[in-house]
């Protein structure tokens, strides 16, 4: 399950871009870039949706809230802090990528991690990019899950420690290294839905994936 009541939801339409609240979302908000199916959400992003003022691809995407609705934003030192999914990737645009799940930073441009649900010729891969600095260019890729089918379910987990440890986990392998010290006055929060890293091509072509699980929890 979802629990509604910690995320907001931006949409692939409208300019400025549309923004769902918490209290709407959890009042049973559905459309055709979000909906339940059965005990799932599912999300979808169109190639020719509307772009965030700082991107050019479209997003169906979650952002963590309060459950009064304003954005949570914090800093790693302030406890531990995870973000786990349940899903499965259903559709994937020519470019073969989209985003299921970032680690992104107030007020930095560019995410701290992105996982990337990525397909070559047929094959399916869950990839890890993680940026070492904040005002690094480049996002290295840094851990492959290889062979990961399309509607296959399978989990995910990012963990950011008060010791500055990021622990990821993709369907059982792992991923650990140390949070690079530039990031210790940042203010991070969680991302997780369908961010289509394509813009070309008819309404019918664009990303989709649909979340079974999906948690966030800070302890401190």
């Amino acid at each position: 399950m979802i629990d509604l009541s910690v995320w907001n939801l931006t949409l692939p339409e409208q300019v400025p871009l549309r923004t769902i609240q918490t209290p709407q979302m959890q009042s049973g908000y559905n459309s055709k870039y979000f909906y339940r199916n059965g005990e799932s959400f599912v999300f979808w992003a169109p190639v020719t949706g509307t772009a965030t003022g700082n991107s050019d691809f479209p997003r169906s995407e979650l952002r963590e809230v309060y459950p009064d609705g304003k954005a949570r934003n914090w800093q790693y030192s302030e406890g531990n802090h995870t973000l786990s999914a349940r899903l499965a990737v259903n559709k994937v645009p020519s470019t073969g990528q989209i985003v299921i799940g970032q680690v992104h930073a107030k007020d930095n441009l560019t995410p701290y991690v992105k996982l990337i649900y990525s397909q070559v010729k047929g094959v399916g891969y869950v990839q890890v990019y993680l940026r070492q600095r904040p005002n690094d260019v480049k996002s290295p890729l840094v851990m492959t899950y290889k062979s990961m089918p399309l509607d296959y379910f399978f989990n995910y987990t990012i963990t950011i420690t008060r010791a500055g440890q990021l622990m990821i986990d993709i369907a059982g392998q792992q991923y650990v290294n140390r949070i690079d010290p530039s990031w210790a006055s940042k203010h991070f929060y969680f991302k997780a839905g369908v961010y289509t890293l394509d813009n070309q091509g008819p309404a019918t072509e664009g990303g989709q994936a649909e979340f079974a699980e999906l948690n966030v929890v800070h302890q401190k």
